[in-house]
């Protein structure tokens, strides 16, 4: 199989279990994190405090209880917006082909930012989000594979910065275009065929490979798969 599922990662226990009172500190929390997201996708980083306990339904003063300020709630947001990436990108593409491997991963991205359109409005807007995602995270694996696919004649551009520059660009803007509704298939396809072309693949060859990576992450993978043999 090209695909294997990844587990995720599952907290060990604690040595004693968790009292109602825990449990209802993690619940606000967790609220308190996923209100800061929604404010964040929508107003960016000019929200305050007020304006999140009040969409939270807490009072000014229970905010302070869990965070200090406004910038450590943004920054204990970085983590889990990147950890909400992983685990719909929980998939380890294990072809051998650096082309193809490009595009699958890159087809997951993009089918993650159109079930998590939340989460992608904060990636975009936070600076951190995306060196998490970048650095060691679901998409680290773009620049050396950008690096394979020129040492094995597969793409024809340079594996540089400037690159991998215009690589993440697109796919941003793409999971933008998702996350605001226009992830049909034909647009996804379209994204990843341009993208292969960009780095050198013949046009036949781009569109075979954005078309099956596509498909691999269809609801009807066998539809499709029909109509590019």
């Amino acid at each position: 199989m090209d695909v294997v599922p990844v587990a995720t990662p599952i907290a060990l226990p604690t040595s004693e279990p968790l009292t109602r009172g825990h449990k209802k500190k993690a619940r606000t929390r967790q609220l308190l994190l996923e209100t800061g997201l929604e404010l964040l996708a929508e107003q960016g980083e000019a929200f305050s405090v007020a304006d999140l306990a009040a969409r939270a339904g807490l009072s000014h003063g229970t905010f302070y209880n869990y965070f200090t300020d406004r910038e450590q709630l943004i920054d204990a947001l970085v983590p889990h917006v990147v950890a909400r990436f992983a685990e719909r990108m929980a998939v380890e593409i294990t072809v051998a082909d650096p082309a193809e491997r490009f595009v699958r991963i890159s087809a997951l991205a993009l089918e993650a930012a159109m079930r998590d359109a939340l989460a992608v409005r904060v990636g975009l807007r936070l600076d951190g989000v995306q060196r998490g995602l970048l650095v060691d995270g679901p998409l680290s694996h773009l620049r050396h594979d950008l690096a394979e696919g020129c040492a094995a004649g597969r793409f024809d551009a340079a594996a540089d910065d400037g690159t991998l520059d215009v690589v993440l660009g697109a796919l941003l803007l793409a999971a933008r275009r998702v996350a605001d509704g226009e992830h049909g298939v034909e647009y996804r396809r379209t994204v990843l065929r341009r993208l292969l072309q960009a780095l050198g693949v013949a046009g036949e060859e781009a569109t075979r490979l954005a078309t099956l990576a596509v498909a691999e992450r269809s609801e009807r993978p066998g539809v499709i798969a029909r109509a590019v043999r």
